[in-house]
């Protein structure tokens, strides 16, 4: 199995371990996560960085220019979680597969060399990006994990 699809293989695992915690009987979305966020912002900031790439990455397969966010990171997650206030939990779980559809659509498109992350900022190549991903949702779910179990504990 090539490089692309183990990362891949990775990313969709974690995707599919962080919509499952979503799902929980009884899961009380008004916990804070942070000085921030609760569980219901935490989701929307996936959210809008998962589409995020499957848009830019939708784009570039179809030879126009990415899209990504431009601003600071704190601009950028601040602007995403608020543009998604208001959206419930089943509507951004189904956005999320949705993205996650688009990303396995294209990323395996050899064409695309570089895909930006945000303006300005790092781009990644597709592995890469895929990998940044994980990571990034790897941290928030064990995040979310460990605030949850402490307040509800």
């Amino acid at each position: 199995m090539a490089d692309i699809d183990l990362a891949l293989v990775a990313e969709q695992q974690q995707i599919e371990a962080f919509i499952r915690l979503y799902k929980v009987p009884g899961l009380d979305i008004a916990v804070m996560v942070n000085h921030r966020w609760n569980m219901q912002d935490m989701l929307a900031h996936i959210l809008a960085w998962h589409e995020s790439f499957a848009h830019n990455l939708h784009m570039l397969a179809e030879g126009k220019p990415a899209e990504p966010p431009r601003g600071t990171l704190h601009d950028v997650n601040r602007e995403g979680v608020l543009a998604l206030r208001g959206v419930g939990i089943p509507r951004m779980l189904r956005r999320l597969r949705k993205a996650q559809r688009i990303i396995e659509l294209h990323i395996h498109d050899d064409s695309i060399k570089l895909i930006p992350y945000r303006r300005p900022g790092t781009s990644y190549t597709r592995q890469q990006h895929l990998d940044v991903v994980r990571g990034h949702i790897n941290q928030h779910f064990w995040e979310l994990l460990d605030v949850y179990v402490a307040a509800k504990g």
